[in-house]
């Protein structure tokens, strides 16, 4: 046999083999959905958090890292499939240590202007984003988290009883929500509703009417906020874990 016909042979062999390899029906590894999850802060505890956000995509067979210190990976967020966030701007150990010596300084942040950048990056570029509870705390106004987050944190007033109901917009995020009612913070914000999509609400008779769930596309990406989560009663509550079960699959599906 010439080298020809026998390199024609071997050839048509493995074309043969590759076919076969990529027939339906043939079972192939799949690769796993990767979740970050940036956890806990001084009035946060991180195990409730990671429990409830993290969790179920454990048991779902997704890869999880979760991250309690400032070892954030930010120059890996594009290996992510969805970024979730539950920790506010401040960084606790520096700002308390600092007032004693100068009471008038700014408080410290754990992020810098650079590595909060990388989230905007990261959503523009078709990344997954869900700020859960105090992920939009305390970040700089016109910064690229408030700014991902269509809203800016001012302050949130005394915790009281909130009934939380759905607003009828996106439907597919309050799907299986019924109105209920817990003792939560209500996030006074600077926002304009228009550029977003509030689909769930709250109402207090000391304080009215607060935005508590929005939603929209930022670049080729999907942005979520979802605020009810203060406390464990109020992140074990199976309306609350209802709502972030779908606002998990809005934004991977």
């Amino acid at each position: 046999m010439n080298t020809t016909r026998r390199r024609i042979l071997q050839t048509a062999a493995a074309s043969g083999l590759a076919v076969l390899n990529a027939a339906p029906g043939k079972s192939q590894a799949q690769k796993k959905k990767r979740v970050l999850a940036i956890l806990g802060d001084a009035y946060h505890c991180v195990a409730p958090l990671d429990a409830a956000l993290v969790g179920r995509l454990r048991k779902d067979g997704w890869e999880a890292v979760t991250i309690m210190d400032y070892a954030v990976p930010f120059n890996d967020f594009s290996s992510f499939d969805l970024i979730i966030m539950s920790r506010e701007a401040h960084e606790y150990v520096k700002y308390f240590r600092d007032r004693d010596v100068n009471p008038s300084k700014q408080r410290a942040l754990w992020i810098t202007p650079a590595q909060e950048q990388k989230f905007e990056d990261y959503v523009k570029a078709g990344g997954k984003l869900f700020l859960y509870h105090d992920g939009i705390g305390f970040y700089p106004k016109g910064g690229p988290v408030s700014r991902v987050a269509k809203a800016f944190f001012i302050r949130h007033p005394a915790i009281v009883n909130i009934e939380v109901k759905p607003t009828g917009k996106l439907p597919e995020l309050t799907r299986g929500i019924e109105p209920f009612t817990v003792a939560d913070e209500e996030y006074e914000l600077e926002m304009d509703e228009s550029q977003t999509s509030v689909f769930i609400e709250s109402r207090s008779p000391q304080h009215g009417r607060f935005p508590q769930g929005w939603a929209h596309s930022y670049g080729k990406g999907k942005v979520a906020v979802f605020i009810p989560g203060h406390n464990t009663q109020t992140i074990s509550h199976p309306m609350v874990q209802r709502v972030i079960q779908n606002v998990t699959a809005w934004l991977v599906g």
